[in-house]
């Protein structure tokens, strides 16, 4: 399961990452940063309520660029909005411009539970989105991952004797990218027992023997993602 509480884990990486300082050691000789348009960008746009981020604070996070390097740093952020990796530095806002394979941040939920997400790219064209389009990686099984596309948009609300409200709300997609296959499968905007039988009619019968198994409660995401996990 891609998303998950980290205790032991989660100490262990943040102590390692803050005595390596803002990035690892030599892994930065060759990573190139460059400014985000000659502009520094504030959490969100003025007047509009929520964040367009992934995460309300900038956090830490990992990085594995195209050529294998990795890099960590304390202060990562991903945009929802512009689809573009940011870390903040000396009270700046910076973008990631080196090719990014893939990169997990480690930020919280709530006050109560920690998450790791992890987004990758390379999958096939799809609808409006590229082989460079970064996905969250939900679930990996041997036959399929699942993977959920956040964008965020500004939406205008009018209030009756008031302002109108701007607010960033999320439009959501899941797909399952096939392994065998190689090809990208439309789950819809809800992941569901039903939306995952409409997009893998010739895997029902084996969703409901795994289903009656493994005790899934169809209704439950966590449940969903292992029941995709297990189809081979």
């Amino acid at each position: 399961m891609i998303k998950s509480l980290f205790v032991f884990i989660g100490v262990f990486m943040v102590n390692t990452i803050l005595a390596q300082g803002v990035l690892t050691g030599d892994a930065i000789k060759n990573i190139q940063f460059s400014d985000a348009g000659g502009r520094l960008l504030p959490l969100g746009q003025l007047g509009v309520e929520g964040t367009p981020y992934a995460f309300d604070k900038f956090v830490i996070g990992k990085i594995v660029f195209d050529n294998a390097t990795e890099a960590t740093d304390s202060n990562l952020n991903y945009s929802y909005f512009d689809h573009k990796l940011y870390f903040s530095k000396n009270k700046g806002l910076y973008l990631v411009s080196a090719v990014v394979k893939e990169f997990y941040l480690y930020g919280n939920e709530d006050q109560n539970s920690a998450m790791t997400l992890h987004f990758i790219n390379g999958f096939p064209e799809n609808e409006s989105n590229s082989v460079s389009t970064f996905y969250e990686l939900v679930g990996q099984g041997a036959s399929y991952q699942l993977l959920r596309y956040k964008h965020k948009r500004i939406k205008e609300s009018n209030v009756y004797g008031g302002a109108p409200v701007k607010e960033y709300v999320n439009d959501i997609d899941y797909y399952l990218y096939s392994v065998k296959e190689k090809k990208m499968i439309s789950v819809g905007n809800i992941l569901s027992f039903k939306s995952l039988k409409k997009a893998l009619s010739n895997e029902i019968m084996k969703m409901d023997e795994w289903v009656l198994k493994l005790k899934i409660n169809t209704k439950n995401e966590q449940d969903l993602v292992r029941l995709i996990e297990q189809l081979n």
